[in-house]
């Protein structure tokens, strides 16, 4: 924060205040032109189309400029949300239109947090599913088999004081290496993470791969019964996995 204290336009995170000067806010004022709408197949238009958890009257910035805003962020190396927010910042006079913000007023950081801690991070994932299945979807040429692994990882950074760090089950497009889905494995509990995966994801088609942790009958099975194809290393106390 301290990176910000000097900046002429600067409000801290609890001010509402903007970091726009009265001169934009004039010319913000006196601008007649539309704002610019996202096609419903973008990410933003994805995004726009998640359910708000915010009261009415504190919806001051839309719910899909304050997302789009976090992942500009994350996609220039930005591996924080205040990292993120501090570089939306310094653009933020180039990125509020864009973004269909509606203002060139500043959110402030909790807004964005707050925000954040909010949602439900499975229902936003299931929600951008579609979108990213599109970005990745090249055709798959005849008889050769869409590689995805399953892994699960702790994320880095999600460690708080008060609770240990946030370990998720993730599956990962081999050709492109994009997480097409991601689960929270509450209690550490990635097998059933796993298995909630596989019933929400199209499996057929597609040859899933997985360490000895993940791999047992029941998801070997489940991803035969959605016409999928499976692959790992079976230790010898899993034998039994041999005759699936």
């Amino acid at each position: 924060m301290k990176m910000l204290g000097n900046h002429p336009h600067y409000r801290s995170p609890t001010n509402r205040g903007s970091p726009v000067s009265y001169t934009h806010l004039d010319v913000y004022k006196r601008q007649t032109d539309p704002m610019l709408t996202h096609h419903p197949e973008s990410l933003l238009g994805h995004l726009a189309t998640l359910p708000d958890p915010r009261r009415r009257e504190g919806r001051r910035y839309p719910l899909a400029s304050l997302l789009g805003m976090v992942v500009l962020g994350m996609l220039h190396g930005q591996d924080s949300l205040l990292r993120a927010w501090t570089w939306a910042f310094y653009r933020w006079g180039t990125l509020w239109r864009v973004l269909g913000a509606h203002s060139p007023h500043f959110p402030a950081y909790n807004t964005v947090r707050t925000l954040l801690a909010s949602l439900d991070a499975d229902a936003v994932d299931q929600r951008l599913r579609p979108w990213m299945a599109t970005l990745v979807g090249a055709p798959v040429e005849e008889d050769t088999l869409e590689g995805i692994s399953a892994d699960g990882k702790v994320l880095r950074g999600s460690k708080r004081a008060t609770c240990p760090a946030l370990r998720v089950v993730e599956l990962v497009t081999h050709t492109h290496g994009f997480v097409l889905a991601q689960r929270e494995a509450v209690d550490g509990d990635e097998v059933r993470a796993f298995v909630a995966l596989l019933t929400e994801v199209p499996l057929a088609g597609r040859l899933m791969s997985m360490d000895a942790g993940l791999l047992n009958a029941t998801i070997t099975q489940l991803i035969r019964d959605h016409d999928g194809h499976s692959t790992g290393s079976v230790k010898g106390n899993q034998l039994s996995l041999i005759h699936i």
